[in-house]
């Protein structure tokens, strides 16, 4: 998958293929943000991170193989990538650790898409904080 210049380039990791098929269809249909990869594990998040240079990761923190661990890593290998963790409401990592880990915006999953969205819109800003 390759991006457009003038849009917003994310990637997508979740380990649900509901969940990640469901965010990178709604996705698709924005004007401004080109899904530019899609992982459905934490190593392949990495790896995608790395090779795509996305501007935005939504990942979620009970990816298999460790969410926070690829977030962590993401973080620490591409730094200028902009996180977004995705959790639901039970075993969710504090804000703080996530403030850490370098994540700029957190997501309960279930909220509706244009919660998601905003959440990316504002992680792709300069100064988004949670």
């Amino acid at each position: 998958m390759t991006g457009a210049p003038d849009r917003l380039r994310v990637l997508v990791a979740d380990g649900s293929p509901f969940f990640r098929d469901t965010l990178r269809e709604v996705l698709r249909d924005v004007a401004d943000i080109d899904v530019i990869a899609v992982a459905g594990s934490a190593d392949d998040a990495i790896r995608l991170a790395g090779q795509h240079r996305p501007e935005v990761a939504v990942v979620d923190v009970h990816l298999p193989g460790d969410g926070v661990h690829a977030i962590r890593r993401i973080h620490q290998k591409s730094p200028a990538v902009k996180l977004v963790a995705l959790c639901g409401l039970i075993d969710a990592p504090s804000e703080a650790e996530l403030r850490e880990l370098g994540v700029v915006e957190y997501v309960i999953k279930g909220v509706p898409n244009r919660r998601i969205l905003a959440a990316i819109r504002r992680a792709a800003g300069e100064g988004a904080t949670l």
